[in-house]
């Protein structure tokens, strides 16, 4: 995009540079060589170079910090640079559509994009000359990904490492390939191998004071000094070690797609043969020991479909907790059952001092308190003034919202339209993972617009549905009998849709909830076969917020 004859004399230039690997920052276009042509163009042209982002990683993921930086500072008030200076096109943007854009996005900020390597002028003629090199640059940046795929999976059928880092207990080593690039394969690190064999071997048997179970096995690691890549050890990677077959003699590849992260067909999977560490008698008991604890299996699997406040309850109440969610503990084998902090659960005591709380106690204070402040007529009404309030200005309000979503509803759904008609005139893919972000954010925003609406035109009907003193009175009363039943899920509904965070701290539990979810299931109470409505606003702020 860079046109003859065209005076850059005194602009002020951001470089953007980018490799996709470490191995093509060694043999390609390397990060050096890229700035290297970039600070010829700048001095050739008699522009000024403002600031220089690099960084390896591909163009398709959302992982690329440099350049989200890059963006934020040319599209920030002030406009610190006329110029983003790329190497070609396919450096910096993930396809056609990703660059058109960012142009048009940084062209209203007065920004230009421009490619050493690709000259082109600003009229409309270069504009589409433009478009369709971007396009040329997406799809063969598409026929390589599969090109490297192939390899990669005939080089794993030939039990050779692709390149990724190993796990840990291994390491790789060259295997000479006569007339051809080399390969790799995994052997036993020395240094690591033993710690695999130790991890096994611990929670098989526990320690002299007994079985143990995840949580304190990673905290012994850490306690004996040991990292995962310089990082400690928690719940999550060590249940990784204990889970993976690389440690009784293969290693699935190709599970997975490595850019959109969805599982692949078992029958796509391939298995690479490396030297095993443990037997497949002790990795298989260790399975089996481990669903065994799991309070998500058998039995307790119902009970966790029905905890009352998993995804409710947080760590700390006025400062005395870290704020991380409060996860299932139990305790006896299974047999008590709690809500733990989950940093001090999955990091250890230096994470968070952390607190558990038996389950039924923490329910039975979250119930009794919602139950005895909301489900009492005038501390409903006092919630639901804005219900009770027929005012002719409220009412105008509502009709200025109404009219107002309505307008948003139809805009989204040309939204939605435009990129579907893209997809259908094959401008876009539709495996492109960008036009299922985008389509599923569309589908977000209809769905909370069309339930706001039908809440705006429910509260703008006949007076025979409005809510009136009478029916809060009897919402409440059937509130009370859901919060109490016997059905645990129809329970869990209720304390979800009325609750939306209960602190727990030291001295205090602090529970607060949401003014339209209140709203939405008075109405609900009036229809017996409408469904349990989604929460917005809250319904308990500042001091207000403790029950």
């Amino acid at each position: 995009m860079v046109a003859a004859g065209t005076s850059f004399e005194g602009k002020r230039v951001v470089v953007y540079a980018r490799v996709s690997t470490t191995r093509q920052e060694k043999n390609d276009i390397s990060l050096p060589d890229q700035i290297a042509t970039a600070d010829r163009w700048i001095e050739e042209n008699g522009a000024t170079r403002v600031r220089v982002f690099s960084e390896s990683g591909s163009a398709t993921t959302d992982e690329r910090r440099a350049f989200r930086e890059m963006i934020a500072m040319v599209d920030s008030e002030g406009r610190p640079a006329d110029i983003v200076l790329v190497h070609s096109l396919s450096r910096g943007f993930r396809n056609a559509l990703d660059f058109m854009q960012y142009r048009e996005r940084l062209k209203r900020r007065g920004v230009r994009i421009l490619s050493i390597t690709q000259n082109f002028g600003d009229d409309p003629a270069s504009d589409m000359a433009v478009a369709m090199l971007a396009i040329f640059d997406e799809y063969h940046s598409a026929e390589n990904a599969k090109h490297v795929r192939r390899a990669m999976l005939a080089n794993a059928v030939r039990g050779y490492w692709n390149g990724q880092t190993p796990p840990l207990g291994f390491r790789t080593f060259v295997v000479p390939q006569d007339g051809g690039k080399d390969r790799k394969r995994l052997e036993h690190d020395p240094e690591t191998v033993d710690l695999i064999r130790w991890i096994f071997d611990t929670y098989h048997n526990g320690t002299p004071e007994g079985p143990i179970g995840l949580t304190v096995l990673a905290q012994l690691l850490n306690d004996r000094g040991e990292r995962l890549r310089g990082k400690r050890f928690s719940v999550s990677n060590v249940h990784g070690i204990l889970t993976n077959t690389a440690y009784i003699g293969y290693v699935l590849f190709n599970r997975r797609n490595s850019r959109t992260g969805e599982a692949r067909p078992e029958n796509e999977w391939v298995p690479i043969p490396v030297p095993p560490v443990v037997s497949e008698d002790v990795f298989y008991a260790v399975r089996k020991q481990m669903a065994d604890r799991d309070p998500r299996m058998g039995e307790a699997a119902v009970k966790t479909n029905t905890n009352l406040l998993t995804e409710r309850a947080t760590c700390g109440c006025g400062g005395d907790g870290c704020g991380a969610g409060m996860m299932t503990s139990t305790g006896k084998s299974g047999r008590y059952r709690y809500y733990a902090c989950s940093a001090r659960v999955k990091q250890g005591p230096d994470a968070c001092p952390g607190r558990r709380i038996p389950m039924e106690a923490l329910d039975d204070i979250v119930v009794n308190a919602v139950s005895e402040h909301l489900t009492q007529p005038e501390r409903l009404s006092a919630l639901l003034q804005t219900w009770l309030d027929r005012s002719a200005t409220a009412v105008a309000e509502r009709e200025t919202d109404l009219k107002r979503l309505r307008a948003r509803l139809t805009q989204l759904e040309g939204e939605s339209a435009r990129v579907i008609k893209l997809v259908r005139n094959e401008v876009l893919s539709p495996d492109d993972p960008q036009v299922a972000t985008e389509l599923a954010n569309i589908r977000a925003q209809r769905v909370s617009a069309k339930a706001d609406i039908v809440v705006l035109e429910r509260q703008l009907d006949a007076s025979d549905r409005r809510i009136t003193p009478a029916v809060v009175a009897e919402f409440g009363e059937l509130l009370n009998r859901k919060l109490r039943g016997p059905d645990k899920k129809v329970r869990r509904e209720y304390v979800h849709l009325l609750v939306d965070q209960v602190e727990v701290g030291d001295r205090e539990i602090r529970i607060m909830g949401r003014n339209a979810a209140l709203e939405r299931a008075v109405i609900a109470s009036q229809t017996p076969t409408a469904p349990v409505p989604k929460a917005e606003r809250k319904w308990c702020t500042r001091q207000d917020s403790n029950l």
